[in-house]
């Protein structure tokens, strides 16, 4: 099998990316489930807009006079977000700049948030924004928009901060109140896209330097509204001039970058023993239509060394012609971020160690009953792609002999 980032290089740059935004993937489902049983429990919980001590207006007024209005979500409870200035002044742009085009309308004020039901006629002021400065917003820019998290709708707000770089602020309602979500680190990304939504516990933004960009992986705790940083990886544009990640990254909205979420455990020999992969909830013999009805939005399929396959940012899967039978499954190995010599550790010498002359990389495979797992990795000896694989089994001279489907 070909080098995970190689075969993203020519699957994906040889053709459009289909698929529009996902907050779902294909190896996180399981988790996806458990999260939305549960907020059928925690929806009930919910709270109207608490009015004691705010300042109100009518909603009819402030729909006229409101720069930005947005529909938001708590559970089962729906809103009504307005982000109004008092001071607001708009100019028109006379020529292009790093505020927009020559034309545009461009609004700068002291902006404040207010909350209505949805469909209410009050609405009341909320203190989110209150110790804030001056903002300026240009309409025709994506400098306010939402992102699901579960059954929580959250704001980001962003403003300009030097060339090609906005610093966010996220807000969400809890207890009936907008209020800012707390982030350990400035939530500083590039002006060029939007954050993305990986699914309903994950953000990820990118921030250029002057030799590579940095890719930020975000973990949003629903409890503490807070946004921790999960994973933060700089990709050097001569290290990675293979592929141009960010390009993509940049230019299609349903891609992300693979962030470390997995942990290798001592049993996942054991798992595989049973077809069960690493970090995906769908085993080897799963038809590729049940995964891809899961989640349609794939970011490409094809054919690789003679096998078909489905990608996702953060899995492969190899089937079968004639069945549409999963018998591969490939993990990057920017989800793990291991060694061979920690995997060693773990799983003691691997039954088989071959290098592969072109690329340089090295294989080492651990067998599985009927599956085999196999460890790839670079001439440092980190981890770059995990594969799970079935054998066939083939019949000679009396004797069953398991081979490998696919050659790497």
């Amino acid at each position: 099998m070909k080098n995970f980032m190689n075969m993203i290089m020519i699957a994906m740059l040889s053709s459009v990316i289909a698929g529009c935004s996902s907050e779902i993937n294909a190896s996180l489902n399981t988790e996806e489930i458990k999260l939305e049983k549960e907020d059928k429990v925690e929806a009930e919980d919910n709270i109207s807009v608490q009015e004691a001590g705010k300042d109100k207006k009518d909603t009819v007024w402030l729909e006229r006079k409101s720069l930005f209005q947005i529909d938001a979500a708590d559970g089962i409870m729906k809103y009504t977000v307005y982000l109004f200035s008092e001071d607001e002044r708009r100019t028109i742009l006379e020529e292009d700049s790093a505020k927009g085009k020559k034309g545009d309308s461009y609004f700068t004020g002291h902006y404040s948030v207010y909350l209505a039901l949805k469909g209410s006629k009050e609405a009341y002021k909320q203190a989110a924004l209150n110790d804030s400065s001056e903002m300026s917003f240009n309409p025709s820019k994506e400098q306010v928009y939402t992102q699901k998290m579960r059954n929580k709708t959250i704001i980001s707000i962003f403003q300009s901060k030097g060339e090609n770089l906005v610093k966010g602020q996220l807000l969400a309602i809890k207890d009936g109140e907008v209020q800012r979500i707390s982030t350990e680190k400035d939530m500083t990304t590039t002006s060029k896209a939007k954050i993305k939504t990986i699914n309903q516990k994950y953000l990820q933004t990118a921030q250029k330097k002057s030799d590579g960009w940095v890719i930020s992986t975000w973990l949003f705790n629903e409890e503490a509204h807070s946004m921790s940083l999960h994973d933060q990886i700089e990709l050097s544009e001569e290290e990675h001039s293979d592929i141009d990640w960010m390009n993509l990254w940049l230019k299609k909205e349903a891609l992300y970058y693979p962030f470390k979420n997995l942990a290798l455990s001592g049993d996942a020999i054991e798992k595989a023993k049973q077809g069960i992969p690493l970090g995906s909830p769908f085993p080897i013999g799963t038809n590729i239509s049940e995964i891809k009805k899961s989640d349609p939005n794939f970011v490409e399929e094809g054919f690789e060394g003679g096998s078909p396959f489905v990608m996702y940012p953060e899995i492969t899967y190899y089937y079968e012609r004639e069945t549409g039978n999963v018998t591969a499954i490939s993990i990057p190995g920017q989800r793990v971020r291991t060694s061979m010599d920690e995997i060693t550790a773990m799983f003691g010498t691997p039954a088989e160690v071959r290098e592969e002359k072109l690329s340089g990389e090295t294989i080492s495979t651990y067998p599985a009953d009927k599956y085999s797992i196999d460890m790839i990795s670079d001439l440092e000896g980190n981890v770059s792609e995990i594969v799970l694989e079935k054998q066939k089994i083939m019949r000679v001279n009396d004797r069953m002999i398991f081979y490998r489907i696919r050659k790497h």
